[in-house]
């Protein structure tokens, strides 16, 4: 049964009883591809059969349209070879007999399609009709061959006076629909049906009758869409989801947009290669243009005039491939596919190219210019590359850093390889792919060099490396940049952009040579040639400075206040930016995370942050990030750092990961103990990791790891493996990496208290030299740890003094810890009030080592609570834990992987200052009973990897040292 096609059958059954009256009609069933015409003339053809009427059927074809008769043949020839002797002698009497030669001569001969013929024909049919009511169907009319059409033209003159009904289907928008031959026929006939695209209502019911299941309503709604209610579409989409196995939930809609099916192909592929070359030429060009497809655009492209676009748009939406009016669309998503395909390549490059020079004639956006010539693979001219650089210019304030590098990559395939527009492409190329790809854009500045004519355009280029990515290369940047910097000349004769331009490449030379001593040796004198007051005025000159402080900081060759100081400056000077990361600028940042004066740093990275974001570039989000990360390690807020430390490596990826984002991520392991973080930085080699500071930390993180499996001669090699290569180069700066922190109490483990005294002096007097609170604060610790009896506990005392004058709130928590620890024996008041302090602080910067145990010593004098902090899923799993399911059934009944559920846990145990999943249920259940707070003060119950009892949580004060 025929879904909404009643209104057709009933028509057609009434032209039935007319003809069974006497009054023979001619029915018309005409529509696009797809519809159901078909369909429909089968279902008209099995109610006449119901009713006892002699049907005879005929479906002309193309292939066919060289017999003569052919049609004819078909739907008489079947009758006559059943039909009994006696009908067969009343069929043929009268003029019936000279019909006879079709049947037996050679269907391609043209005589046999003389008038004779033609009335022996309908003197058949009329005899047929007399003895039974006679029902003629033709299937696509438009193909039939000449002679049939002549016939069945001369057939529906006589019909009103028969008993025969003719029903014919005719696919409009085919081309042989408007011969004139066919044209005389569908003028007479009685009727036309018209068969519609079904409603949704059909729709939804025919996907229930072919999925013998619920269809859920969002399933049946786009299946709709989508075909528009074309039967062809329908059935073909319903195909192709049963064979991939779709199943018609609301989940599963969105699959239904990306069918292809391959008989819906074939069937739009037939009906396009048999039309008009202007309608294929207008259906190539709406094809190409996409959804910029106006009928104008599309016509000049397709090298129309406007009677010839006009009839070819006409004819394809008659094809129902098009639609719309002044914006045009394809009908189905496969339409434009198989229009593609079927395009010879080099077509396509011509239409692309064409289509391209239309647009910009017409003043359209640079970037839809761009992206037919990125489809173009043919040679491209001046105009298309200028066409090219400007969209990548777009492309850029936009925030698409990486669509800008496509289109540059496209402007460079057709420049010849020693060009000099070659080598001004390059630069533009690697001013893009800095945002996504530092060694890739280091690379590219390294082709362009020798390629560009005057010095001062290769030091524009050189300009355009960012400092950090130098340590994302092999490639020797620095010799790269000292022979710029010569071809540029003396700065002492420079003036104006040249300057600018030498003071620039000074500092991006200090910013590669930051491991070469004697590099090293000459910045404070050239720090001390800027005077006391040096003009910040211009971004050159602020660059240089922070080059040089930064190298001044990790040499102490000046004192942390000035470096404070003039670091303040330059920031106070410089316009908050994302743009600063591809300068020398974030080594401000860092010399004052090493000076201990962070106030007023975030704020400013808050705001080059959220232009970052803006302009999309992932390298400037990354290393932001990282510069929050590490200004957060400086103020102790330790979780908001590793929280920041990990977008940090995220929004880069593993592909092309920043070293200024593995640096902080490592340093945060440092701080956190929490080594996993950095798993794959130590046991992926890559090119970044010969970044010496990089490598370094590294190697602490091996050192750490191996301490705390109270491997101590094997963490002891990795620290004064660190130390060797960090006084090598000339870094004495202890706060920018205290190995010694580490080392001490790992010679202490060893016995090898003369070694740790030793280092420790010397840590205490190189942090005195620098004079950061934080810095002299920690070397004070570590000094009072080695030091026994009153002396050390008054060194202890300094420490906390020194500290409470800094911004780092977990290096002070963790003095005030060691203080409690060594007055704890006696249970003063100043202990208990030291452990108390050490404790919130712990809680506060999110430590759990030193709040477990700061908490283990007071015990009963523990504080009663702090807040949980939990978010709704860390709650959800910490409850699922406790109830004894595994992490891997907790990973399953959520629907997550079994790391999402250990990180989740680890996140409890933080935030909750305890260990294990014993106390992590009591943790819980003093949380619920006490409204968010969590009852602290016990000693954490035991896991494995954690030590328990005061003598075990003295094992971990010592194993985890002094950062």
């Amino acid at each position: 049964m025929l879904l909404q096609r009643q209104s057709e059958l009933n028509l057609a059954a009434a032209a039935l009883r007319r003809t069974a009256g006497g009054q023979g009609a001619s029915l018309l069933i005409s529509g696009p591809p797809g519809i159901g015409k078909s369909s429909l003339l089968s279902e008209i053809g099995e109610l006449c059969v119901r009713r006892d009427v002699l049907v005879l059927r005929a479906h002309a074809a193309p292939m066919e349209q060289d017999f003569t008769f052919g049609v004819i043949r078909q739907m008489l020839e079947p009758a006559l070879m059943l039909a009994s002797c006696g009908q067969l002698h009343g069929w043929m009497s009268d003029a019936a007999g000279s019909a006879l030669s079709v049947f037996r001569g050679d269907p391609s001969d043209p005589e046999s399609g003389d008038a004779a013929v033609r009335g022996g024909l309908l003197s058949l049919t009329r005899n047929m009709s007399e003895d039974r009511v006679l029902v003629l169907l033709v299937d696509d009319l438009h193909w039939a061959d000449e002679a049939s059409l002549s016939w069945l033209d001369q057939l529906v003159r006589q019909l009103p006076r028969s008993r025969m009904l003719l029903v014919c289907t005719l696919c409009e928008g085919e081309p042989s629909a408007e011969q004139p031959a066919v044209r005389r026929i569908t003028a007479r006939v009685d009727s036309t049906l018209l068969p519609a695209p079904l409603d949704p209502l059909a729709t939804r019911s025919l996907l229930r009758r072919s999925f013998a299941r619920p269809v859920e309503p969002e399933f049946a709604a786009e299946f709709h869409r989508i075909s528009r209610g074309n039967p062809l579409h329908l059935m073909s989409m319903l195909h192709e989801c049963r064979t991939r196995g779709v199943a018609p939930t609301a989940a599963e809609a969105p699959v239904v947009a990306s069918l292809r099916p391959a008989a819906l192909k074939r069937r739009i592929l037939l009906s396009l290669e048999n039309q008009q070359p202007a309608a294929v030429a207008m259906a190539r060009a709406l094809a190409l243009l996409d959804d910029q497809s106006d009928r104008d655009l599309a016509g000049r492209l397709a090298g129309l005039d406007a009677v010839d676009r006009d009839e070819s748009l006409r004819q394809l939406h008659r094809l129902d491939v098009v639609t719309g009016g002044g914006r045009l669309r394809f009908t189905h998503p496969v339409v434009r596919g198989v229009v593609q395909d079927a395009t010879p390549s080099a077509e396509r490059d011509r239409l692309h190219l064409r289509a391209a020079e239309l647009l910009q004639a017409q003043g359209r956006p640079a970037e839809q210019v761009a992206s037919h010539l990125l489809s173009a693979t043919a040679h491209l001219g001046t105009w298309a590359v200028s066409a090219l650089r400007s969209a990548a210019d777009t492309a850029l304030r936009r925030g698409a850093p990486q669509t800008a590098a496509r289109y540059l990559r496209r402007a460079l395939l057709d420049r010849p390889p020693h060009d000099v527009a070659r080598a001004r492409l390059l630069v533009e190329l690697a001013t893009a792919e800095r945002s996504f790809a530092l060694s890739i854009a280091v690379r590219r500045i390294s082709q362009a060099i020798p390629l560009l004519p005057s010095a001062q355009e290769r030091a524009e280029a050189v300009t355009k490396l960012t400092p950090v990515a130098f340590a994302e290369t092999l490639l020797p940047v620095d010799g790269l940049i000292r022979q710029v910097a010569e071809d540029l000349g003396p700065l002492e004769g420079l003036r104006g952009t040249k300057r600018e331009l030498a003071l620039r490449l000074e500092a991006r030379l200090r910013s590669a040579s930051t491991w070469d001593p004697e590099q090293l040796s000459g910045a404070v004198p050239r720090l001390e040639e800027l005077g006391p007051h040096p003009d910040l005025s211009g971004s050159a000159g602020r660059e240089l400075l922070a080059a040089l402080l930064h190298s001044a900081t990790i040499t102490i060759g000046v004192p942390a206040e000035r470096v404070a100081r003039l670091a303040h400056r330059i920031l106070e000077h410089e316009p908050a930016s994302s743009a600063h990361v591809h300068t020398a600028l974030p080594y401000v940042v860092s010399s004052l995370v090493a000076a201990d004066s962070v106030d007023g740093v975030l704020p400013w990275l808050e705001t080059a942050l959220t232009e970052a974001v803006r302009q999309g570039g992932r390298v400037e989000q990354s290393i932001v990030l990282s510069e929050q990360a590490v200004v957060l390690l400086a103020q102790g807020r330790i979780e908001k750092a590793r929280t920041q430390a990990l977008k940090a490596a995220a929004v880069v990826g593993s592909e092309e990961p920043t070293t200024a984002s593995a640096i902080v991520l490592a340093l945060t392991a440092l701080h956190t103990r929490e080594l996993s973080l950095v798993d794959e930085l130590v046991s992926t080699p890559r090119s970044w990791q010969h970044n010496r500071y990089l490598s370094a930390v590294l190697t602490m993180i091996r050192g750490a790891e191996a301490a705390m499996r109270q491997d101590h001669p094997t963490a002891l090699e990795y620290f004064l493996d660190t130390r060797h290569d960090m006084e090598r180069a000339g870094w004495r700066n202890p706060a920018q990496l205290p190995w010694a922190s580490w080392a001490v109490p790992s010679l202490l483990e060893l016995g090898e208290r003369r070694r740790a005294d030793q280092l420790s002096r010397q840590e205490l007097e190189m942090a005195r030299s620098w004079g950061a609170p934080s810095a002299v604060g920690q070397a004070l610790v570590l000094r009072g740890k080695v030091v026994g009896g009153a002396v050390g506990i008054t060194l202890l005392r300094e420490a906390v003094e020194v500290l409470e004058g800094s911004a780092n709130r977990f290096a002070l928590s963790k003095a005030l810890l060691c203080l409690g620890e060594r007055l704890m024996p006696r249970a003063t008041v100043e202990s208990v009030a030291a452990l108390r302090r050490s404790y919130e602080l712990a809680v506060e910067c999110g430590v759990l080592w030193i709040s477990s145990r700061a908490g283990a010593l007071l015990g009963s004098a523990a504080p009663s609570a702090v807040p949980t902090q939990l978010t709704s899923a860390e709650r959800k799993v910490a409850e699922m834990a406790v109830s004894g399911l595994t992490n891997q059934a907790i990973a399953d009944a959520l629907g997550v992987s079994r790391r999402a559920v250990e990180k989740h846990l680890t996140n409890c145990y933080r935030k909750m200052s305890t260990t294990g999943r014993a106390g992590l249920a009591s943790a819980l259940e003093n949380d619920r009973g006490k409204g968010g707070a969590v009852r602290l003060g016990q000693s954490p119950p035991h896991e494995e990897g954690h030590p328990v009892g005061p003598s075990g949580y003295a094992a971990v004060s010592q194993l985890h040292g002094e950062e």
